[in-house]
């Protein structure tokens, strides 16, 4: 056989992986509100397009949407994404804690911010995220992924105080719960982040 291409060689293959279970301090590179559309998506939903930027991880989840583009073209999600529910009245108190929880730890993490219901003013505010692993039934076989699961304050990442996260199993469950069933992100914003 003759040669195919110029410039072979014989190398591993790698591919971007998704970071592990842990702790990060990372940046909200973009926000998203999705209204509800009354079919799929019941709530407002605020998604928070984040990535680490400390550490042997900073940059990982631009560089496993730009490999898995790279790899089977534009039909692919970012995958460091968060997203919060604001509560309505009347909703269960966990909702209320959870979103305050949330919005304390991006005040805590950016000295001189306060949350004023303007989704816009988190794009480029700093958070501690934690990392945990899902583990999901798809076409038959048991898998798993890594996801961003809470946010933290900065501080409490750098100090090392940030416990691992349970494991989140989906694997007996068809349907991810009432606020996100059935919905998927589309229109991503454009990565790498301007």
């Amino acid at each position: 056989m003759k040669p195919t291409y110029q410039g072979f060689e014989a190398k591993k293959a790698s591919f971007a992986t998704l970071p592990p279970v842990g702790a990060y301090v990372a940046e909200i590179k973009d926000v998203i509100l999705r209204e509800p559309d009354g079919d799929k998506q019941k709530r407002t939903v605020i998604e928070l397009f984040i990535d680490i930027t400390e550490g042997d991880c900073a940059g990982r989840f631009t560089e496993v949407y730009e490999d898995q583009k790279e790899r089977f073209g534009d039909n692919v999600s970012y995958r460091g994404i968060f997203r919060l529910t604001p509560p309505l009245d009347g909703d269960e108190d966990w909702r209320k804690r959870s979103f305050e929880g949330a919005m304390w730890c991006i005040e805590q993490s950016n000295p001189g911010y306060a949350w004023d219901w303007d989704e816009k003013k988190l794009k480029l505010k700093k958070v501690g995220i934690s990392i945990r692993r899902r583990l999901y039934s798809s076409n038959g076989k048991d898998r798993e992924t890594f996801e961003i699961g809470r946010l933290e304050t900065v501080e409490d990442v750098r100090n090392g105080v940030v416990k691992p996260m349970n494991d989140r199993d989906q694997r007996d469950q068809t349907v991810l719960g009432s606020d996100f069933a059935g919905y998927a992100p589309v229109n991503d914003p454009d990565v790498p982040w301007g």
